[in-house]
C-alpha cells in the first residue's frame, strides 16, 4: 500500500467517524419526537424498552467500529514500512 492509499485510508475512516457522530446524534432526537405526548400506555412502554435496547447495540457496534480505527491504520502503516525496508 503507497503512502497515498495510507493518506486516502485514513479519510475514509474520518469520514465513518464523522457518520458514526450524525447517526448516534440523530437516534438521540428520536424518544423526544415520540414522547409521552404521541401515546401512552403499554405499547409505548413496549416501543420505548425496544427502542432503548436497539439504540445500545448500536452505540456498541459504533463505538468498536471507532475504537477499530488506530488498529487498523497502525497495521497498514506497519505493512507499508516492512514492505519499504525488503
Amino acid at each position: 500500500m503507497t503512502s497515498s492509499e495510507i493518506v486516502e485510508r485514513r479519510a475514509d475512516m474520518a469520514a465513518t467517524a464523522t457518520a458514526v457522530r450524525e447517526i448516534l446524534q440523530a437516534l438521540t432526537t428520536v424518544p423526544a419526537m415520540f414522547g409521552d405526548h404521541t401515546w401512552q400506555g403499554p405499547a409505548a412502554d413496549r416501543w420505548a424498552a425496544g427502542w432503548n435496547a436497539r439504540k445500545t447495540q448500536l452505540t456498541r457496534l459504533f463505538d468498536a467500529v471507532l475504537a477499530e480505527q488506530p488498529e487498523l491504520i497502525a497495521r497498514v502503516e506497519e505493512a507499508e514500512r516492512r514492505k519499504a525496508a525488503s
